[in-house]
């Protein structure tokens, strides 16, 4: 390569690092009286008045009699259950060792740190309590819930990329973003491509429901969990892992874990004999 290829080449290359997107959004949305609100507390707000509504709406489909009390009640605890199994959930899966190296940290929300897959089984657990107090199926409690918290996804991975956190691996594509607080590589913005994935999910999940498979009791929520498996499983390849076992991350396994029980789910409901 002669001189004037090489700075042909170089030059080529800075114009193209001058274009690439370099991260630099405020994770506090405004501030109250001295007090931060993050962005990723309002998708919390969002998230808990969404299934409040659109939940009560799907949930009347199959129970036109439900007492709004009750929903109001279940889906409060239903929701504090979900945070709390996701605080958990991150450091039982991602960092076990803090329950006796820094146990108090569990407590410190503000310092991010949740697990989807421990608040979808905290949030399960306490939807079978209240299942079994309302008397109403738990299939159609959970398909009543898994639209809007595929909504509600797509909004907490957006809040991820405004937070700078959970990034993806080094890439040499253009679309790559720079995240300087951690280096100066360009990553996979995997959170937008979580986001874009929990949209693809949400409306597969609505047309699903459109087209009348509320009717089948479990049927919305296997959707939901072999999509956010079988999905979640592939962008972990370009996700910057917070573990792995061998050469699987630990999101790849609790993600084939989901996708597993979804096919469990449709074998014990026979879902392909009915019509």
């Amino acid at each position: 390569m002669n001189f004037y290829d090489l700075h042909f080449k170089n030059t080529i290359c800075a114009f193209a690092i001058s274009k690439m997107y370099t991260w630099n959004l405020d994770p506090i949305a405004f501030s109250i009286l001295g007090l931060e609100v993050r962005w990723y507390g309002l998708v919390y707000i969002f998230g808990f008045f969404l299934t409040s509504f659109l939940g009560e709406k799907i949930l009347r489909k199959t129970h036109p009699n439900l007492k709004k009390s009750d929903f109001e009640n279940a889906i409060f605890g239903i929701f504090f259950a979900g945070i709390l199994g996701g605080r958990l959930g991150e450091f039982i899966f991602y960092s076990p060792a803090t329950f006796w190296e820094n146990p108090l940290e569990i407590l410190k929300i503000w310092n991010g740190g949740m697990s989807i897959h421990g608040g979808i089984i905290a949030a399960v657990l306490a939807t079978a309590f209240f299942a079994k107090k309302t008397r109403i199926p738990l299939w159609n409690w959970l398909d009543a819930l898994v639209i809007p918290l595929a909504i509600t996804l797509i909004f907490g991975r957006l809040a991820n990329f405004w937070n700078g956190e959970l990034v993806g691996i080094p890439t040499d594509q253009s679309w790559g973003v720079i995240f300087p607080h951690i280096d100066n590589l360009l990553r996979h913005p995997s959170q937008l491509y979580e986001s874009a994935k929990n949209l693809i999910l949400a409306v597969i999940l609505v047309e699903f429901f459109r087209r009348g498979c509320w009717k089948f009791p479990g049927f919305l929520t296997t959707i939901f969990l072999a999509g956010y498996g079988i999905l979640r499983f592939a962008i972990e390849f370009v996700r910057e892992s917070d573990g792995t076992i061998g050469t699987i991350s630990t999101g790849q396994i609790l993600s084939a874990g989901m996708v597993i029980l979804a096919f469990a789910i449709a074998f014990s409901q026979n879902f392909w004999k009915k019509k």
